[in-house]
């Protein structure tokens, strides 16, 4: 049970910061696409080139960035999603297994019978 509480603690983890990355990326992309937020688009008293060839380049540093952060949220979030079917698969598994042994184990059966099923086993040719 205790193995069990750590997993969905991973997989929340996993979820939460792969989500606030996906978000955050979306909010970077955000901001530099709309006009009159980002820092660099604001108007200079001196009013020369260089802002602008600098605005470009920190433009398109942050959209590489908000990239690589959407990028990276997408992947967490698909691992997150495939550990959890992975998990979720193994407890069935395991609760099928527990339900056969406990069904095998509640058929009453005579002793004669396994005694016979061994002799049968042993002298059967083995190929």
């Amino acid at each position: 049970m205790m193995a069990q509480s750590k997993a969905n603690g991973s997989h929340y983890a996993l979820t939460a910061i792969g989500l606030g990355m996906l978000v955050l990326g979306v909010i970077m992309a955000m901001w530099n696409l709309v006009p009159g937020f980002s820092a660099a688009e604001k108007p200079t008293a001196q009013g020369n080139n260089k802002t602008e060839i600098g605005s470009g380049i920190l433009k398109s540093k942050t959209f590489s960035v908000a990239y690589v952060l959407v990028g990276a949220g997408v992947m967490l979030l698909l691992l997150s999603i495939c550990l959890s079917i992975r998990d979720k698969r193994k407890q069935r598994q395991g609760e099928e297994m527990a339900h056969i042994q406990h069904q095998a184990g509640a058929e009453p059966h005579a002793p004669e019978e396994d005694s016979q099923m061994r002799a049968s086993l042993r002298t059967r040719p083995v190929f």
